[in-house]
């Protein structure tokens, strides 16, 4: 079932959106070349899924739930990356997206994103709710990939060669270690990452870290009941940061890999003059960036939304619309129209960055009966739509 949106008018106007279309992509390509020198870059929003592993098994029977803790770690490695942020929960949790208030008091917002919500709602002219688009309004809440990985091996070394741990062909026997604890003399971890599509589970990226590039001299001694009892004893030995370090390994190793996958978000409300868009501060954009959007055509089969995501495309040169940041908040972006054919951007529409902006950049000022005057480089000067 191919389920289109808008596609009536397609045929009435193609010359006017292949022309704005093409200017807005000739300008693109030229604004990621330029930015591929640029130190700042933007987040891919991702979610994380599960990191698995084996236990570890202790040699008086003891076990240690040692996916437990790559989990944890995972966290806040993540949290710390320059190259991803993730969400937490769903921004539209209820379909249809004409349940939800305009000014975003029923999304799963920050304080001061639903503030900026309500502002642009307010000051939005003509329609400024909602705009109810089947086809799309899942595509809000969908993360650019979802992150999934296993650890292969995680390997304590002691003396005379005797290891506590597992690899690729299972558990080492501990039938040769006694006592209640193990002098540990080195670690090693060895594990792969895969960035998958949302819907369609289509692998992205996939990245891999090997024993050998993890390998640490450690040295001090595991007491097996006390990792037995939950993971605190673990995080005071070295063999955290060693874990911490094979993680930040793999996570850099697969935002190499997934660097070909150029960067997106969505729309989340159209106020008319402008349009918010899914995120703000944790994903590094800032006033004055200037984004494309882009309606899409999905492929259900079923009910949209509801059933099985089988593809979907947006044509490179079909840009509906240009806006220009003005206001970021933690989550979530308002910006200018600045630039529009006849189409209206679907709420989750998907949204390209056409160039940040130039390091003496400074906010446009408000115009004449409440407008707002942008320019636009390439252009010249348009009046927000009003």
């Amino acid at each position: 079932m191919k389920v289109q949106g808008r596609t009536w008018k397609r045929n009435a106007i193609k010359a006017v959106v292949m022309v704005l279309g093409a200017a807005m992509t000739m300008g693109n390509q030229k604004c990621e070349q330029q930015g591929t020198s640029s130190e700042r870059k933007l987040k891919k929003i991702v979610e994380l899924g599960a990191i698995k592993s084996s236990v570890i098994k202790f040699p008086d029977g003891s076990y240690f739930d040692f996916q437990f803790v790559a989990n944890q770690q995972m966290y806040s490695v993540l949290l710390g990356s320059n190259d991803f942020t993730f969400k937490e929960s769903a921004v539209i949790s209820n379909s249809p997206i004409n349940e939800q208030s305009s000014d975003g008091s029923l999304m799963n917002l920050s304080r001061s994103d639903k503030q900026m919500m309500k502002a642009s709602s307010q000051a939005g002219k003509g329609n400024g709710g909602i705009q109810n688009s089947q086809a799309a309004w899942c595509m809000v809440n969908l993360p650019q990939a979802k992150i999934k990985g296993s650890i292969n091996s995680f390997e304590l070394v002691g003396g005379g060669d005797l290891t506590i741990g597992f690899n690729s062909a299972g558990h080492h026997p501990t039938s040769g270690i006694a006592g209640l604890g193990f002098e540990v003399s080195s670690s090693q971890l060895s594990m792969s990452m895969r960035a998958i599509q949302p819907l369609s589970d289509k692998v992205l990226a996939a990245g891999n870290v090997t024993s050998s590039q993890t390998k640490t001299s450690v040295n001090f001694q595991l007491i097996f009941g006390a990792f037995a009892v939950g993971p605190s004893a673990f995080y005071q030995t070295p063999l955290a940061k060693v874990t911490e370090n094979a993680l930040k390994k793999a996570v850099a190793n697969l935002s190499e890999n997934l660097g070909k996958e150029e960067w997106y978000t969505r729309v989340l409300a159209d106020h008319d003059t402008h349009l918010v868009v899914i995120g703000g501060t944790d994903v590094g954009l800032e006033v004055g960036d200037e984004l494309l959007i882009y309606n899409e055509e999905y492929y259900w089969e079923g009910e949209p939304c509801n059933s099985k995501y089988t593809g979907g495309f947006a044509n490179a040169g079909d840009a509906v619309a240009k806006i220009r940041i003005d206001s970021v908040g933690d989550a979530i972006s308002r910006g200018l129209v600045i630039d529009q054919n006849d189409f209206r951007p679907e709420i989750g529409a998907k949204v390209k960055l056409f160039k940040m902006h130039d390091p003496d950049y400074q906010a446009d000022q408000p115009g004449v009966n409440g407008g707002t005057q942008a320019v636009d480089s390439n252009q010249g000067t348009k009046a927000g739509r009003g």
